[in-house]
This record gives structure tokens, C-alpha cells and sequence, in this order.
């Protein structure tokens, strides 16, 4: 049974760095609307500044992505 949820989890860390652009790009979208609708809480980003959030989340889901990989092979190494 765990090495199934190890071989699905490497499969969600390749998905997630193979989507990443698209990811952070709805995230930022989704983030973006809220902070339109609430200019009181925290203004919505200028275009600079959302060409560097989405270049941030694409690396952030990424490493996200390499530390799943990373984490379920060296539990199914473990179970050796």
C-alpha cells in the first residue's frame, strides 16, 4: 500500500513542476480578483509586479513539486 502512495506522490511532484506555469498563473489570477475587489486590505499589483509573482509561484510549486519527488523516493528507499 505505501509504495502505491509513494509512485501516486511522485506523479503529483511531476505534475505539479510540469504545471507550474499554468498553476501560478490561475493562482495569481485567483489572488489578483480578491485584491481587486478589496483595495482596502491590500491594493492589486501592478503588471510589473505580477510578471514577478507568477515568475515566484512557477518557482515555488516547482520546488514544491522536487520535494514530493524527492521526499516519497526516500521513503520507499527506507522500505527496502
Amino acid at each position: 500500500m505505501h509504495l502505491a502512495i509513494n509512485i501516486a506522490l511522485i506523479f503529483v511532484g511531476a505534475g505539479l513542476i510540469y504545471w507550474a506555469t499554468k498553476l501560478s498563473v490561475l493562482y495569481n489570477g485567483l489572488t489578483t480578483g480578491v485584491r481587486e475587489r478589496r483595495p482596502d486590505l491590500n491594493p492589486p499589483p501592478t503588471p510589473d509586479w505580477r510578471r514577478r509573482n507568477t515568475t515566484i509561484m512557477t518557482w515555488m510549486f516547482r520546488v514544491a513539486g522536487v520535494l514530493v519527488i524527492v521526499r516519497s523516493i526516500l521513503l520507499m528507499i527506507a522500505k527496502v
